[in-house]
């Protein structure tokens, strides 16, 4: 699977790159960071744009700074171009260079693009189908636990595309999902349970119960953004207090055993891996942010 363009190696600078920060985005210190070429720093100035935090939501600015933090080999914004691209949010739909932005993302360990390349390559979204390059990248985004991957997994090696026929991998995946709950996944579970011999039921059952996650790259799956580059004041959605919002999410994770830091309310490097490790054991994407699906599950635990 070729990409297009190159970009410099992750977290490298351009020292010359200056860039015309829009004042409206606070605090200074973010915006000299970014002024200076740091690519987390453009990052953060792109999301704040997509989550309209502090200024108007406008995906045309959203875009333009996740791309340039995407240029700079910062994961997570090459993940979110790609995104962009692939959707025509903030740009023209562009379905090559998802692919690309994509692919640069999942080569340094980011599950959603690894997940998302994946499937514009089955779909042959862009006219090419490439099987082989769609079972490779549904096969690191499942190790990472994505229950999608795992899903796609055990259809395609019940089918052999992309890779041989496999009985006994394809009933793995389907049994990982099914434990999660999804019906259709426990169907088909079942269905390959009744193709297999008894001897090759037992191997599979064992590899389903020994099978465990990789642990994740915090670093190309999110990012830790300083304290001195947020707002003093919490940020209010839908008449929430986030900062009320994460405390209590971060007591809930050390009380479960995942090692959020201090409960203060602030969204940190910790925070977020904390966030990953337990999205992974609870079958979701490993995003390490806080939605409506990690809420509900930590809410069962409290």
């Amino acid at each position: 699977a070729d990409t297009t363009g190159t970009v410099p190696p992750a977290g490298s600078q351009t020292a010359a790159a200056k860039f015309d920060i829009p004042s409206e985005i606070g605090p200074v210190a973010l915006r000299d960071a970014a002024a200076g070429g740091d690519a987390k720093a453009l990052f953060e100035v792109g999301s704040r744009y997509a989550e309209s935090r502090g200024v108007k939501e406008d995906m045309k600015a959203a875009a333009k700074w996740y791309e340039q933090s995407a240029e700079l080999g910062f994961a997570p914004a090459e993940y979110r171009i790609g995104n962009f691209y692939e959707k025509g949010i903030g740009v023209a739909r562009d379905i090559k260079k998802a692919k690309t932005y994509y692919q640069l993302a999942a080569e340094q360990g980011n599950a959603s693009a690894m997940h998302n390349l994946a499937v514009l390559f089955a779909m042959a979204a862009d006219g090419v189908t490439d099987n082989e390059s769609a079972t490779h990248w549904f096969q690191e985004a499942a190790d990472l636990g994505v229950k999608d991957s795992q899903f796609n997994l055990g259809i395609l090696a019940a089918k052999g595309v992309g890779m041989k026929q496999n009985l006994e991998e394809s009933y793995k995946w389907f049994a990982l999902v099914a434990k999660t709950g999804d019906k259709d996944a426990s169907a088909k579970r079942d269905e390959i349970a009744n193709a297999l011999r008894p001897e090759q039921l037992e191997r599979a059952r064992a590899a389903t119960e020994l099978w465990k996650a990789k642990p994740l790259n915090a670093a190309a799956n999110s990012a830790d953004i300083p304290e001195s580059w947020q707002d003093s004041t919490p940020q209010t959605t839908a008449g929430i207090d986030m900062k009320k919002a994460v405390k209590n999410i971060q007591l809930i994770l050390n009380k479960n055993g995942y090692d959020a830091g201090g409960a203060d309310g602030v969204m940190g490097g910790k925070t977020k891996t904390a966030i990953m490790a337990f999205q992974t054991d609870n079958e979701m994407t490993p995003t390490g942010e806080i939605d409506a699906p990690l809420v509900k599950a930590l809410l069962a635990k409290k």
